[in-house]
């Protein structure tokens, strides 16, 4: 039963999380109408389980135009779930990308300037090696003192614009060194930004080969946010249906259990306990009254009867003998008493 609990608590925390990101989602793809999308995402969210739970418990008895409805109504509640987890998801990436993408620009930027300057100084150096060469080339033709002077004189001639070509290829390496420094803690923050997308980075590589370009990271960053949201909602419905499954097996087996109990133990329910005969005294040896009466009483009894038998013989005849059919009743009534106790003795012990 403890598992069940948990199954549901894990199964409302991944439903209340993914309608938390479905409803942040949609707020941002409609921000015109905050409020009211968190409203309606809520309730439609509350809906969804609800209605879930409700056909499952009572698919069998549920007329056929509840479950036309209900069921495709609850796979479009699942789809606007995932959409809005797919627009949240894909908001955050591409707040991830935005910088990323003007950080890399910035870095182009001072590359850019930087490449320009060495390439001023590899031009200024290429004409600088000219210059050498025209003097080298005159000294090679001429062996004598003329063709030296000559080259000498070119050499002179060349000394301005060789000292430009000189401050310029300073001035390009002193730029070069201050572009470098201020390129610097941008490109700091483009490796970061580029660790933080390294994951990715990863399995773009894993998917579609080595060296994966801007275009290869988003596709596997769609690939990855489509099965976040194919095992999100899907996988809390199911889980809120299984624990709800739980909790029935639970009963089933309790009520199993119990049943069992009932058959091979039986409550036993106490014999009553039987109220002992009350003892009767033992009647008088000189007169067995069925009555109860005592020798003195029977013997006043017998006088008396004596004197009305001879006053009138009939009647006291007839009243005596009523007197002993009543007797006989009471005597009978004694003995199925002592019966009934005998049959008691028994089942008591």
């Amino acid at each position: 039963m403890i598992f069940g609990y948990l199954l549901l608590a894990i199964a409302l925390t991944i439903s209340v999380t993914a309608a938390f990101y479905s409803i942040a989602g949609l707020t941002a793809i409609f921000a015109a109408a905050f409020w009211p999308i968190v409203i309606m995402g809520s309730v439609l969210e509350l809906g969804k389980i609800v209605t879930t739970v409700w056909l499952h418990k009572y698919w069998d008895r549920a007329a056929i135009q509840f479950k036309l409805y209900l069921v495709p109504a609850i796979a479009i509640l699942m789809l606007i779930t995932s959409m809005g987890i797919f627009g949240l998801l894909s908001k955050a990436h591409l707040d991830q990308a935005v910088p990323s993408g003007d950080v890399a620009a910035q870095v182009q930027i001072f590359d850019d300037k930087i490449k320009t300057e060495k390439d001023n100084i590899e031009a200024a150096r290429k004409a600088l090696k000219q210059m050498d060469s025209q003097v080298d080339e005159r000294l090679s033709r001429s062996s004598d003192d003329k063709g030296a002077e000559r080259a000498v004189q070119i050499r002179r001639s060349q000394q301005k614009e060789r000292t430009n070509l000189q401050n310029e290829i300073t001035t390009a390496q002193k730029k070069i060194t201050a572009l470098q420094e201020q390129r610097e803690p941008i490109a700091s923050q483009a490796r970061k930004i580029e660790a933080d997308v390294g994951p990715i980075r990863y399995i773009a590589a894993l998917l579609y080969g080595d060296n994966p370009d801007a275009g290869i990271l988003e596709k596997a960053v769609r690939l990855v946010i489509i099965l976040i949201v194919l095992v999100f909602d899907p996988l809390a419905l199911v889980l809120i249906l299984a624990a709800d499954q739980t909790f029935a097996w639970h009963r089933e087996d309790k009520n199993k259990k119990e049943g069992w109990q009932q058959v091979w133990q039986p409550k036993t329910e106490a014999w009553p306990e039987w109220d002992e005969e009350p003892k009767k005294e033992e009647p008088n040896p000189i007169v067995e009254d069925p009555n109860g009466m005592s020798a003195e009483e029977f013997l006043d009894n017998l006088n008396q009867q004596a004197a009305a038998v001879e006053d009138n013989p009939t009647e006291t005849k007839n009243k005596l003998l009523e007197r002993e059919l009543e007797a006989v009743k009471a005597t009978a009534e004694n003995l199925k008493k002592k019966f009934v106790s005998l049959l008691r003795n028994p089942l008591k012990k």
